[in-house]
């Protein structure tokens, strides 16, 4: 008999191949901050040896059937940390990474792409990957680490704000920025696949700041990042967390060759998978910060107005995007329970 884990996998890859599923698959995007609520591992720990950063990941998944993966997890910082962004932790120990020192077109030029096995968090991040491989238990798998959008870590390195206007009034500059940014990450992917082995099964890009553009700038300039991304990788999937005002850019994504999309609250369901054109799988339509209050009883009434809203469409996934660090364990166990019971009429 097929567990929780290999019933949910299956519709997750069912949808993604746009194949009829028997009930909808659930999909949340675990990181560092809901690891270290559930599990209490301190975060130095948990960034800096891979054995905590296992073993922490192991206790927390099995708490929820085992309903995800396992993945090397440095947050957002990797390419940025390699490019002259400086790594920062705050007093609870969460790690962010804030501008290099970059004022104008000159400054650009300075910068070479990094190298994945520098002295950076993308060599802490294929440690981490590398000991996860050599140690997962039977029965469980290992995630490539997320790559942050192009357009993001361009942002971050050289503060959002200003990389937005530069847009407009330096788009040369701009075009410098994304260009080292993209032979890095096209090197840390790599990196990755020698670990993992090639294809890559598939890559998580997030990108929510790409969002803040319009869907002329998105089309002319985001699209053929993700292109030129990855070209090296075309036996690779391409999923998006992008959970953030997207409504006027939804009919883009499938422009970007995504599989999957995460989405956020903003959207409905229907309106997601329909503004893809039935072409991406969904995953979204739970509120995460509403679910974190929930209790399990509150939390079983939403998951099933959510899939009644799906009215069966293969495409959607029920899904929490954003925040889920705060969501309890039973909440998200009622999730599962919710999608795995509720079976697609034929």
């Amino acid at each position: 008999m097929s567990t929780l884990r290999e019933r949910n996998a299956e519709r997750l890859r069912n949808s993604i191949a746009g194949a009829p599923i028997d009930s909808h698959a659930v999909f949340n995007f675990y990181t560092y901050p809901f690891f270290h609520k559930h599990s209490n591992v301190p975060l130095n720990e948990y960034f800096h040896n891979p054995a905590v950063m296992l073993e922490a990941q192991l206790e927390v998944l099995d708490k929820i059937d085992n309903c995800g993966n396992l993945m090397p997890d440095v947050g957002a910082v990797a390419e940025c940390s390699g490019l002259g962004g400086k790594v920062r932790f705050d007093s609870h120990g969460f790690i962010s990474v804030h501008e290099a020192e970059i004022e104008e077109y000159e400054d650009v030029i300075k910068i070479k792409p990094a190298d994945p096995y520098g002295d950076n968090y993308m060599r802490i991040a294929l440690e981490q990957l590398e000991y996860m491989v050599q140690h997962c238990p039977k029965g469980m798998k290992v995630n490539a680490h997320p790559i942050m959008g192009p357009f993001t870590v361009a942002a971050q390195l050289r503060g959002i704000s200003d990389f937005c206007a530069d847009t407009i009034a330096e788009p040369e500059m701009v075009d410098a920025l994304l260009d080292v940014v993209i032979q890095t990450q096209i090197a840390f992917l790599h990196a990755q696949e020698k670990i993992l082995g090639a294809p890559l099964h598939h890559v998580l890009v997030c990108d929510d700041l790409s969002a803040f553009l319009n869907p002329q700038m998105y089309e002319e300039l985001i699209l053929p990042l993700y292109d030129r991304l990855f070209a090296d990788f075309p036996n690779t999937q391409r999923w998006l967390h992008n959970d953030s005002t997207t409504r006027h850019i939804v009919s883009q994504i499938p422009k970007g060759g995504f599989s999957a999309w995460q989405y956020g609250p903003v959207l409905q369901p229907l309106e997601a998978a329909e503004g893809c054109g039935n072409q991406v799988t969904v995953m979204g339509g739970l509120n995460p910060v509403e679910l974190a209050g929930y209790t399990v009883e509150q939390t079983i009434d939403v998951c099933n107005q959510v899939i009644d809203s799906f009215q069966g469409n293969p495409r959607c996934v029920l899904s929490a995007a954003g925040s889920i660090n705060q969501v309890p364990l039973e909440n998200i166990r009622a999730m599962m329970r919710v999608a795995d019971e509720r079976k697609i009429s034929k």
